[in-house]
């Protein structure tokens, strides 16, 4: 799918019939926070679209699966599921900090890889589909599980979607339940309350029960990189083509393998928009000078990275203990990093 062709925000024609914009004085805080936003840090049009379709279809799915999973009959449609999300909204439900960021993961993943595909003039991803064709067998199933489970997160318009595997088990926890409790009002209408609360449960937990963690592209991602890596063939000319294609995932577990830190930590790093700090999980994670240098030259200002040339002057600059130092900080608590950062802010 081309920049061009993502979907844009709605406008206000656009509105469900009977939420009508707020306006004057009730709107000054949002207003005023709104308006103050550091225009680098907002999100873009597309981004807020993309992430929205993301999350309503995620929440209709849950939403279906729970109905499905009732023993009586909910009438359901796509007006019934809109209002229960903006009931979740409302309720600021859905404002979960792990939510949203995989939200903005897979918005900033689908901006560089569709952008990244249109530079080499390639519509899929070679560097990861060659994989499939590996001599050592474990690997090549691993390249073709990511594969599926990646073609499984598109609609048949090629949107990106999210799955309820790739949410964390908390995050997947919490959107259940609080589907289940939108559900409580209309299925308490057919039943005693208490009834409608048994049922909810039993049917939150039978969907729980079957989400799968080890399928999400985080997991599928880094099984694929640890095998590549016990077969000594997660090499920094892998690591750059897939880069060049757009497969940021990869390239954050890859790195991260290399460096010994999460995945997801390698990620937000590569997305800083940060020299010093992208540069500084490339040397964690051993990528030569010339790699380094190629796949600035090729997506660095798709990673928030405007001057290539500067930014290896940092990666020639890091010494081993500021290296090492990066390290040992990326490996800490995420709740002690905020802490510090909260306690440098004062």
């Amino acid at each position: 799918m081309m920049p061009e062709e993502w979907p844009i925000l709605a406008g206000e024609t656009d509105q469900p019939r009977g939420q009508s914009r707020s306006r004057g004085r009730d709107r000054l805080r949002t207003v005023r926070e709104d308006f103050f936003l550091d225009p680098g840090e907002r999100l873009t049009e597309q981004e807020r679209a993309l992430m929205t379709a993301m999350l309503h279809c995620l929440v209709s799915d849950v939403i279906d699966e729970i109905r499905a999973a009732l023993p009586v009959t909910v009438p359901a449609n796509d007006g019934s599921n809109l209002s229960l999300i903006q009931r979740l909204s409302d309720a600021s439900l859905l404002d979960r900090t792990w939510l949203v960021r995989l939200l903005l993961r897979r918005a900033d993943e689908e901006r560089i890889s569709t952008a990244a595909k249109s530079r080499s003039g390639r519509r899929e991803a070679r560097a990861l589909q060659g994989l499939v064709s590996h001599s050592d067998g474990a690997v090549a199933a691993a390249a073709m599980s990511l594969i599926i489970a990646r073609g499984r997160r598109r609609d048949r318009f090629g949107q990106c979607l999210l799955h309820f595997d790739d949410l964390p088990v908390d995050d997947a926890t919490a959107l259940v339940h609080a589907v289940a409790a939108a559900l409580r009002p209309e299925l308490a209408k057919a039943s005693r309350p208490g009834d409608a609360d048994q049922m909810l449960a039993e049917a939150a937990r039978d969907i729980l029960t079957r989400q799968d963690p080890s399928s999400s592209i985080e997991a599928l991602s880094a099984t694929l990189v640890r095998l590549l890596d016990e077969e000594e063939a997660l090499t920094d000319e892998l690591i750059v083509s897939a880069g060049l294609e757009g497969e940021m995932i990869f390239v954050a577990h890859a790195l991260a393998r290399r460096a010994d830190v999460r995945g997801g930590i390698a990620f937000d790093e590569l997305m800083s928009g940060d020299a010093r700090r992208t540069m500084a999980v490339m040397r964690m994670g051993g990528m030569a000078r010339q790699s380094a240098a190629g796949l600035l030259a090729g997506i660095g200002d798709l990673l928030g990275i405007g001057d290539p040339g500067r930014a290896i002057a940092l990666f020639d600059r890091l010494g081993k203990d500021e290296v090492e130092d990066a390290r040992a900080w990326l490996t800490t608590h995420p709740q002690y990093r905020r802490a510090v950062a909260a306690i440098e802010d004062i």
